[in-house]
């Protein structure tokens, strides 16, 4: 189960994500509130995966394309509070720091747009 709030930090769209990313329909919520508020005008998106316990090669890919329809758009989306856990997941992967950038501050995160 992943639990996703949003939050707008000067001019940045945070999803605060809990739970898991495995893929499932609840993981493809991200993608679908990145593509709705690229619709709406927002070109700035911050992920925190602080609270995300779990990541599958699934999941990874809802991120890649979230990435994808972000990028398509001009729009930019950056990882913040990557765990261990699921840091591992995204190098195997090859999607950091190659493809992601990641942040442990927030306002760090936030001031990087």
């Amino acid at each position: 189960m992943l639990n996703i709030s949003l939050r707008d930090e000067g001019g940045v769209l945070i999803l605060d994500l809990e739970g898991q990313i495995d893929g499932g329909p609840d993981s493809e919520k991200i993608q679908e509130i990145i593509k709705h508020n690229i619709e709406e005008g927002q070109r700035k998106f911050l992920l925190n995966l602080k609270d995300v316990k779990w990541l599958n090669s699934l999941g990874a890919g809802v991120l890649i394309a979230s990435y994808a329809s972000a990028k398509r758009e001009t729009a930019a989306l950056k990882l913040l509070s990557v765990s261990d856990r699921v840091g591992v997941v995204l190098k195997t992967c090859g999607l950091i720091p190659e493809v992601f950038e990641t942040f442990e501050d927030e306002a760090e995160a936030v001031t990087s747009f």
